[in-house]
C-alpha cells in the first residue's frame, strides 16, 4: 500500500495537476505531471471496465509506483490514467510502459555513475 503521504486526496490537488501539468502517454497509461511535493493519483474511468477491472488497474499502477518509489524525484506530483487497454494485461508490460513513461517525462532521479 502507498503511504498516504505519498498520495492525492483534494479534489482540488487533482484540479490543480490538470489544469497546469504537462500529460504524456502510452498505451496503457496516461500520466500528468507537475512541479510540487512527491504525490500520486489513481483514476480508472468506465471505460476500462467493469469495478473488478477498474480495482485491478489502479492496483497495477500503485504497485509499479510502491516499488519504483525511491526512483522517484521529489518534487513531482504525478497523476496515473489506466485506459481502456489496460485490461488483461501482465504487471511486466504495465510496469515497463510507465517506467518508459515516467522516465520521457524526465520524472525519475538522475544516477550519477562512479
Amino acid at each position: 500500500m502507498l503511504k498516504r503521504i505519498f498520495r492525492l486526496r483534494k479534489k482540488s490537488s487533482y484540479q490543480a495537476v490538470f489544469a497546469d501539468g504537462k500529460n504524456y502517454s502510452v498505451k496503457h497509461v496516461a500520466i500528468y505531471v507537475l512541479k510540487g511535493p512527491k504525490r500520486f493519483g489513481f483514476i480508472a474511468s468506465k471505460k476500462v471496465g467493469n469495478s473488478v477491472q477498474r480495482n485491478r488497474a489502479r492496483r497495477l499502477m500503485r504497485e509499479v509506483i510502491r516499488l519504483h518509489l525511491s526512483e522517484i524525484r521529489n518534487d513531482i506530483q504525478i497523476i496515473l490514467i489506466a485506459r481502456p487497454n489496460i485490461k488483461g494485461v501482465s504487471y511486466v508490460e504495465v510496469e515497463k510502459s510507465i517506467m518508459n513513461m515516467l522516465k520521457k517525462a524526465n520524472a525519475l532521479k538522475r544516477v550519477q555513475k562512479l
